[in-house]
């Protein structure tokens, strides 16, 4: 796929912030990170931006990819023609006799931003490579499908647990995504067809509660950040009589799978919904949307002349649904920056990440950033990766279909040779320059340090009417400078920011080091400390040594987390810590210095791959 430069230029223009996420997303090594002011610098005579993008995407394969990421967040990469995405001018099936809807249309603009984000968030599974049917992310890590199109699996798995095997060779499942990428996934709940259904009929009711015919998948990167995701209702829809349908499918794995219809709802006890689009093979497991596009089910098959769909209230409230979806929503300690086994593990920031937690669910808190205080001030490992976990946690919490960024991060350097740290505050948030101080405080007509206070209590007035204007939370990430000091000059400013950014509402920082410097803002030992505070603080993350305590944070959010388990015996877990601690440098029992955490990250992974079966 090839993308118009202008096409890139336009979406820069109007969603430059969008488009830094797909990078950060597309891009996860930590060690050769991709962004806008990256590609910036790569800008040569004769080009500009949107060049210097079309060329790296480009050379990386991942048009498709970006497309998706912006078609999930209702931006448009490409010009698309209706036929591109609808089968148009499909009749309903012959003797499948639906009375019309009302209303019996969906509102053009609507359906053309349900159009791009459906196109983005479906996806084809398959059975050892071959095609089985369709389905759709319903959140970060899982997708939603029919039971039967991984019905290879299922009969595999009950097999082999019949005949006493714990851990059977079972085929493989591969989700592939609306850009053409595949990725493994298991599943994590189903309940199975009946067999009267593989006739086109229907189950008998005593056997509903058994034979709901649906799955839920797990891939093991939190693929629904980037293509989008269903975000099911809170309650499943409730009318009666015929209702407009959408379906969205591959019928055929054809690219062409959003298709209109009718269904039919008789009773709020119904078992299956008939309906009248025209499916095909490859439509098994589609979603399916009322007019309002509203998820209300998933396609199950035939039924006399009609197809059918599981209502969604006929699995909303199974347990082992409700648990997958619970297991998958935004946590407040991250494990991993991108919640994969093989990437960065972290351990011992407990703290960081409560901090953020509360900053984010309780946006009036006096609690404004979080200052990452080294316990060894020679100790610079560990500072700058504090970016890295703020991005991580944030893009956690983004819901792709939020028509705005709610949270943006900017990350502030303090090593330039002639630092100007307001006006490279200014630069790197607002595009401009920092307003002048006010008349009477300017150079020249008072000291240097009532100019410079005046400066930051200005540009901290800019930075929240542009965050406010902008509906946004922005989080100011000021990297520490290499030598660990700032030019008396930059000192001054640095001061006077940290006091006066705090003050907004819409504003948060986070400071890496900075410990000779005495700020103006509290200091909270704990998250709690900011409820019966009486001005804005910053929240201590004190960083340096480890502990058993640390160790066993990371390993039961890993293992609940890949493996389900919630409630591990205890003697057990002290094994494990044991097994990860062992003949590590300490600094007291059960304290260990800093330069042990590589080993214990190598030794926390091959553990619980071990528990997963994964040596």
């Amino acid at each position: 796929m090839t993308i118009p430069v202008q096409n890139l230029r336009d979406v820069l223009q109007r969603h430059a912030s969008v488009v830094d996420l797909a990078l950060e997303q597309l891009f996860p090594d930590p060690t050769r990170p991709v962004s806008l002011d990256a590609l910036r610098v790569l800008i040569e005579d004769g080009q500009d931006l949107a060049d210097v993008l079309k060329l790296v995407i480009e050379e990386k394969e991942l048009s498709e990819s970006l497309e998706a990421f912006l078609n999930a967040r209702g931006i448009a990469l490409t010009a698309k023609n209706r036929s591109d995405i609808w089968d148009q001018n499909i009749p309903p099936l012959p003797g499948a006799a639906i009375a019309e809807p009302d209303p019996n249309e969906i509102p053009m603009k609507e359906e053309g931003l349900f159009a791009l984000r459906a196109s983005a968030f479906r996806c084809r599974i398959e059975v050892d490579d071959t095609t089985q049917g369709s389905g759709a992310f319903i959140s970060k890590r899982l997708v939603l499908t029919a039971a039967h199109v991984i019905d290879k699996v299922i009969k595999a798995q009950e097999t082999a647990l019949a005949n006493g095997q714990d851990d059977p060779d079972l085929p493989r499942i591969t989700v592939k995504a609306s850009d053409g990428k595949t990725f493994p996934a298991r599943c994590v709940w189903y309940s199975p067809v009946h067999d009267n259904e593989r006739n086109g009929d229907l189950p008998p009711q005593a056997e509903v509660d058994k034979h709901k015919d649906v799955a839920v998948l797990r891939v093991g990167l939190p693929l629904g950040l980037s293509y989008g995701y269903c975000e099911l209702p809170d309650k499943p829809i409730d009318w009666i009589g015929p209702r407009l349908m959408t379906l969205v499918h591959y019928p055929q794995g054809n690219i062409k799978g959003l298709t209109k219809g009718r269904v039919q709802r008789d009773t709020p006890g119904d078992i299956r919904l008939r309906h009248d689009v025209d499916t095909a093979g490859g439509s098994s497991g589609g979603l399916a949307f009322d007019h309002d596009l509203e998820f209300i089910g998933i396609h199950q098959g035939r039924w006399n002349d009609f197809r059918k769909l599981v209502p969604h209230g006929v699995f909303a409230k199974a347990p082992g649904f409700v648990d997958a979806i619970k297991r998958d929503q935004p946590t407040r300690y991250l494990w991993s920056l991108d919640d994969s086994i093989e990437g960065q593990l972290i351990i011992g920031r407990s703290q960081f990440f409560a901090g953020l937690a509360k900053m984010i669910e309780e946006p009036g808190s006096l609690l404004r950033g979080i200052w990452v205080r080294r316990t060894d001030v020679t100790q610079t490992t560990g500072l700058s990766f504090s970016f890295e976990m703020l991005t991580a946690f944030l893009m956690n919490r983004i819901r792709p279909s939020d028509a705005k960024t709610k949270h943006v991060c900017f990350q502030i350097p303090t090593d330039l040779e002639e630092l100007d740290l307001i006006s490279t505050l200014a630069r790197e948030v607002l595009g401009a320059l920092a307003a002048e101080a006010a008349a009477g405080v300017r150079a020249g007509e008072t000291g240097d340090v009532a100019e410079e206070r005046d400066r930051a209590m200005r540009l901290a007035r800019d930075l929240q009417q542009r965050a406010a204007d902008e509906q946004a939370t922005y989080w100011i990430f000021f990297e520490p400078p290499p030598d660990g000091k700032l030019s008396d000059a930059a000192r001054t400013q640095f001061e006077h920011l940290t006091e006066w950014l705090v003050t907004h509402r819409n504003l948060r920082i986070v400071l890496a080091g900075f410990e000779q410097y005495a700020l103006a803002p509290l200091k909270f030992q704990r998250p709690e400390e900011a409820d019966t505070a009486r001005r804005p603080g910053l929240l201590v993350d004190a960083l340096g040594r480890f502990t058993n305590t640390d160790v066993k944070v990371t390993l039961q959010a890993m293992l609940s987390d890949l493996r389900n388990e919630d409630n591990i015996n205890p003697v057990v877990m002290d094994d494990l810590i044991g097994q990860v601690t062992r003949q590590l440098v300490d600094h007291t029992t059960g304290i260990y210095e800093f330069d042990e955490l590589g080993e214990a990250v190598t030794r926390i992974r091959r553990i619980v791959k071990a528990r997963l079966g994964w040596d």
